[in-house]
């Protein structure tokens, strides 16, 4: 196997790495819809940029579970719970930011780049150490064996018998 094919190996594995794919995809299918909508629609700024982000995030969340995270396996109502409040703070700072550097003479498209930099390393810690965590599961194996006389101890204090 070529140093080069192990790189590459070793990069897919990562979840960091998965993470940046799906977050390039995500954000330039953000980009795309939120230029057609201030091209094709009358829509103001802020209404544009809520409409690709909330498409854009039921996107990359569902991608992400089943990709970056492995998590697909793992009861999906618990990620949401967990994803709702990660989500929305990311919308509020994706519409400030945006608004604010709209407001600096920033085009919106470029605005909400840099916005949405600002967020990928505040998504990528929520989502793998929070929304998709892994529990570890519980062992399988035999009962640890008591100690006999701690046994006997706790058998004297639980037992009904006189």
């Amino acid at each position: 196997m070529s140093r080069a094919s192990r790189i590459l190996r070793l990069a897919y594995r990562h979840s960091v790495t998965r993470f940046l794919a799906l977050a390039g995809v995500g954000f330039a299918f953000d980009l795309t819809l939120l230029a057609v909508l201030d091209a094709v629609t009358p829509l103001p700024p802020a209404a544009t940029v809520s409409i690709a982000f909330w498409v854009t995030y039921a996107l990359n969340f569902a991608l992400n579970r089943a990709f970056a995270f492995h998590a697909s396996g793992h009861g999906v109502r618990g990620q949401l719970a967990r994803f709702a409040p990660q989500v929305l703070g990311d919308y509020v700072l994706t519409v400030a930011g945006v608004t604010a550097l709209g407001a600096l003479g920033i085009g919106l498209v470029p605005a909400r780049i840099i916005a949405g930099g600002t967020n990928l390393v505040f998504n990528y810690v929520l989502y793998r150490w929070w929304t998709f965590r892994h529990r570890p599961e519980p062992e399988t194996g035999p009962a640890p064996v008591a100690e006999p006389a701690l046994a006997l101890a706790a058998t004297a204090r639980t037992d009904p018998r006189p």
